[in-house]
């Protein structure tokens, strides 16, 4: 009897025990709890947003290629200025190995002189030949006027034998100055035709001699516009370095007009379908700290590609207009990151995403019971996130309060 009354006693002990527990945690609860660690969900127009990556770069520039010149197809970068380097007009830029084109000047110039004695040469040899031949046609007419005076003055008393004979010479010595003065004329011709290959082959070594000289001078290359150099960069992400072999239209440089830098994104492929002409966008220069820059949606790329060699993420091309007054700070390459607005949820319940406890892929957040001045649990479904807030799709009404930084589950 006196076990059992000691057992009823013992139990109606514990259970006032923890009434009393129970009630003083739960002042004490409501005691350390203030307004700021509650927070109310509010409806209000909830942002949609893509985030990006990407790099400025100038809608307009000037690009800086190799010099323009006839049968020289790859150029050694032998010297350039410094990536960034501020430029104004006939500054220099860069300068090429001259080595080939001067071996070709001095095989030009070789050729020059070879031709230029070839022609003085001939021109000499014509001019003995010539005055030999008109030697000739001078003994030829001569010997003529003597035959011409012999067949006159010869009398009845003269053979017909020595007669004919003195007519065949006589006609001998006509076709004779006919014949000379005939090669005269063929020789002054051909001469003057030889001439004229030789001063044409003059004219053009020369050409080429002048042409190679201007073409050194070009090897250097100077700035036709002022502005800020960047280089160009390959599919690699490289820029060209001091001895590499560059083709003839291939771009080393560029000078931007700063005045029309934007903003170019890689948007990923799930997110490209979302992108509009037109949509608001914020902009970041991870150079050019505490700044976003303002900007609209002025074209996007229609073909999808890899991000880079190393990324096998698809993604395409967007292209931000900047509408900040100052970019002074700001050049081509530089990295940053973008915000695009896509569309927005209206009149949406939206809370902090640290008020929520995940626990086995369920959302969850204290829900503050004024009149118990306690917490209670409640799960959640959300809608969406932007990595700061969540869009509550069902279980939390507007202008509940919950707490900011819940506890453990």
């Amino acid at each position: 009897m006196k076990v059992k009354k000691w057992l009823i006693l013992f139990i109606a002990a514990v259970i006032v025990a923890a009434g009393a527990y129970w009630f003083f945690s739960s002042k004490n609860v409501s005691a350390n709890i203030s307004d700021k660690d509650l927070i109310t969900a509010q409806r209000v127009d909830f942002p949609l947003i893509v985030s990006a990556t990407g790099t400025l770069e100038a809608s307009r520039s000037v690009s800086i290629t190799p010099p323009q010149v006839r049968r020289q197809r790859r150029f050694k970068l032998m010297r350039m200025v410094e990536e960034g380097t501020a430029v104004t007009e006939g500054d220099f830029l860069m300068e090429f190995d001259t080595s080939d084109i001067a071996r070709s000047l001095r095989d030009e110039t070789a050729n020059f002189q070879k031709v230029q004695e070839d022609r003085q040469n001939k021109r000499s040899t014509a001019d003995i030949n010539l005055k030999n031949l008109k030697l000739s046609i001078e003994q030829a007419k001569s010997d003529l006027q003597k035959l011409e005076v012999k067949m006159a003055s010869q009398t009845d008393l003269v053979s017909g034998i020595e007669v004919e004979q003195t007519k065949i010479q006589l006609e001998a010595a006509k076709k004779n100055v006919e014949f000379l003065e005939k090669k005269f004329k063929y020789q002054t011709d051909s001469s003057q035709y030889s001439l004229q290959i030789s001063r044409s082959n003059e004219s053009h070594y020369r050409g080429r001699m002048e042409d190679l000289m201007d073409a050194m001078d070009s090897y250097t290359v100077r700035a036709p516009v002022s502005g800020v150099v960047i280089y160009k960069r390959d599919w690699n992400n490289e820029a060209k370095e001091i001895g590499s072999n560059i083709f003839g239209m291939e771009a080393v440089m560029e000078i931007p007009d700063l005045s029309s830098i934007r903003a170019r994104l890689l948007v990923d492929e799930l997110d490209s379908g979302k992108i509009k002409v037109g949509q608001d966008a914020n902009v970041t220069v991870d150079s050019v700290q505490g700044k976003t820059f303002a900007g609209k949606v002025v074209g996007v790329g229609t073909i999808l590609k890899q991000a880079s060699f190393d990324r096998p993420q698809k993604v395409c091309d967007a292209y931000v207009l900047l509408e900040d007054s100052d970019m002074s700070q700001l050049r081509p390459g530089m990295n940053l990151k973008a915000q695009i607005e896509v569309g927005q949820y209206s009149k949406v319940v939206v809370i902090p995403l640290s008020s929520i406890q995940e626990r086995a892929g369920r959302s969850y957040v204290q829900v503050w019971k004024p009149a118990a001045r306690n917490f209670e649990w409640r799960e959640i479904h959300l809608r969406t996130n932007d990595g700061l807030t969540a869009v509550v799709e069902s279980g939390l009404e507007a202008n509940e309060k919950i707490r900011v930084r819940p506890e453990s589950l």
